[in-house]
Formats: C-alpha cells, structure tokens, sequence
C-alpha cells in the first residue's frame, strides 16, 4: 500500500525553489500578507452548508475537518486539513453556497482573506495559483481513493485502510507497529467511512481478539502494521 503523507509534504514539489520571479516558500506569506492571525478554539465552526462563499481560511497551526451533513442528519467526513493549506477556497474560485461544513478538530490558527482579495492574489500570482492547482489535484486524488474504497473493500477492509492511513500523521513506530497519537471514538471512524458506530464497534472487536489492534490509555497500537496491512489482501 502507498503511504499518506501529510497533505503538505505531498505537494510540496521538492525541484522547486521558484516559480518566475517568486520564491515558492514565501507563497503563503503573500496570500496571508496584511492580514492579522487569529486562535479559535477546537469546535468552532468556520462555515455551513448553503453558506454564501465570502471568505477563505488559511490554516496556519492545528485541524480542520471538513464534512458533509445530509437532511436526515447523517455525517460523512471527507477529510481532515492541516497546518499550511487554505480551507473553502474551491467555492471562493467558483462562486455559488458552500458544499461542506468546515469544524475546527483543534485549537487553530487561522488567517481569513476576503473571497474577492484572495482571487486577486492567484490571478497576480503564477506560485500561489500552481500551488492551489496542487492542492485542488490532490483533493481529487483523495476523493478518488476514497470512492475506490467504498466501492471495493469490505467494511472490515475500509475500516482496516483507515486505521493504516490515519497512522501516518498521527502514528509513532514501537516495534513493528505503531501507536496512534490522537484519540479515536468508534463514532469518528464511522463519520469518516459513512458507516454504523456498531459495525464499526464490531471490527475494532474483531481485531482486538486477533492481535491486530490494542487500545491503551485511551489511545490504541497496532502491533504489527505489516500484518494488519496484510488483512487487505485476503
């Protein structure tokens, strides 16, 4: 299986120094330029669905997760954003109401540029424009998988994918396994698969009695990443 990355370290293409005259370590500066930081606490939200598109955030420190409610109250989480990216600037480019809702997962950083500031910077800027291009790619990229997995792995097999690559970001090695850094409740992995807390309940049982995952002081290990990732192929 290809590792994830974190989402920056992804698209950060390393022959790159500049694009034309502009340093490609200093785009973020020049979008976030004259405007002042500002911490918001974990849980705030930054935007609903049907919300007009009037301003972007770009994500300096923490998560953002970004979801999708339907009217029978069902959530499905599509991603989670990190430190680095801009959040909602596809419908900011496009215009028309906001696709998604976009939650603060932790304490963040942000810096919000007004919708209309923010396309005269891309259009004035080849750097800012290609490393949004980057970013709107690798969205695809992520949405393709994640298609691809609803469609073709069992729901043992998808919740088994999203354990392996949430232990990229969030994963420190012990031994051949590796343990997750942040806390995971039954009811977020089944936000982020589209699936019932009970089957996702189920699976974390079922692979609890087989060795393949461990739950210590609230944060859990997985024994042997290898043999887990194994579980796919059969």
């Amino acid at each position: 299986m290809e590792k994830e990355l974190r989402w920056e370290k992804q698209w950060i293409p390393e022959h790159l120094s500049a694009v034309g005259n502009e340093p490609w370590d200093t785009v973020w500066d020049r979008l976030t330029d004259g405007f002042r930081p500002e911490t918001v606490p974990a849980g705030t939200v930054f935007y609903q669905q049907g919300d007009p598109a009037r301003e972007v955030i770009f994500l300096q420190t923490g998560q953002i997760r970004v979801e999708c409610i339907h009217s029978s109250g069902k959530k499905r989480v599509l991603c989670l954003l990190f430190e680095g990216i801009p959040v909602g600037e596809d419908e900011c480019l496009f215009g028309g109401p906001r696709e998604y809702r976009a939650v603060a997962v932790t304490a963040c950083q942000i810096f919000r540029i007004p919708a209309e500031v923010f396309k005269r910077r891309a259009e004035a800027s080849p750097a800012l424009a290609l490393k949004l291009f980057q970013i709107s790619a690798r969205k695809s990229q992520v949405l393709g998988r994640m298609l691809i997995r609803d469609s073709f792995l069992s729901v043992r097999g998808r919740v088994i994918q999203f354990l392996l690559s949430v232990s990229e970001p969030y994963g420190t090695e012990e031994g051949a396994g590796v343990r997750l850094t942040i806390r995971l409740t039954h009811q977020e992995v089944a936000d982020f698969l589209g699936i019932s807390r009970v089957v996702v309940s189920q699976c974390f049982q079922s692979l609890n009695r087989e060795g393949l995952l461990k739950k210590t002081r609230q944060h859990y290990l997985i024994p042997d990443r290898a043999a887990l990732e194994a579980q796919l192929h059969t």
